[in-house]
């Protein structure tokens, strides 16, 4: 329940802030607190110069994924990124394995894998979006210009002639297949760290080092397109407000 009211709470933040901002707030609040509980550097072997080669690499391909994901939040919306994107590795695991295996799992995880089929061919024709409508800039088809990541994957999606909300769908699709690869990938890891626990808080410490100059950067090149106008007697609200300092719609 909680993690279903955050995603639906950072929905509507990202309306106001930089996806790249967001993320760095929330890897670095979750390093805070997860050094100050589970005390990643004083308990367990000390890691080598190799492990934190790999922890870079573990933060950066961490990061592409919660970038992924939360960009087709932005696209979706909360409800369509809870059917998609938060199930459990098993789950698509069992689905891959039925698609990709002779072994097929038994009449079970067919059916099951069926139904999630249906399911997002269902998502997808749920949409009834005109692109064209939304190509009326053909530079920037995002409407407006936030920044050159926002742009670039707009573009992507829109080069693939589909709606702004069915690429959405694909894209939390590849994201969440994407996610329980890193998840399987990451398990030696984990145990040559010493436990998924202490990988996880160093993850979210390097993965904020990792974004750190990117917002550095996204705050100092952020322009403010349309200043706060003041009306007298008027007073502007707070979200608003934010939202002409980020430059976003």
């Amino acid at each position: 329940v909680l993690k279903a009211l955050g995603i639906f709470e950072s929905y509507d933040i990202l309306k106001v802030v930089h996806i790249v901002q967001f993320i760095f707030i929330l890897k670095l609040g979750s390093a805070v607190v997860l050094l100050f509980f589970q005390k990643p550097f004083s308990s367990g072997k000390v890691i080598s110069r190799s492990q934190w080669i790999k922890l870079v690499k573990h933060a950066v391909f961490s990061c592409i994924i919660s970038l992924l994901g939360f960009f087709g939040l932005t696209l979706c919306g909360p409800l369509r990124t809870l059917l998609l994107f938060e199930h459990s590795d098993v789950v698509i695991v069992a689905l891959l394995g039925v698609l990709f295996t002779n072994s097929g799992g038994g009449p079970s995880k067919t059916r099951g894998a069926a139904f999630f089929i249906i399911a997002v061919i269902c998502l997808l024709l749920f949409d009834n979006d005109d692109l064209m409508v939304k190509m009326g800039d053909h530079h920037h088809p995002e409407g407006h210009h936030d920044s050159t990541l926002t742009h670039f994957l707009y573009t992507t999606i829109s080069f693939l002639g589909v709606a702004d909300h069915k690429g959405g769908v694909v894209l939390l699709v590849a994201s969440v297949c994407l996610k329980v690869a890193f998840h399987t990938a990451s398990r030696k890891l984990s145990v040559e760290i010493g436990g998924c626990k202490r990988l996880y808080a160093l993850d979210n410490l390097v993965s904020a080092a990792v974004l750190l100059p990117w917002v550095v950067v996204l705050s100092a090149t952020t322009e403010v397109s349309k200043p706060v106008r003041r009306i007298k007697g008027d007073v502007t609200p707070p979200f608003q407000t934010l939202g002409a300092i980020f430059d976003v719609k």
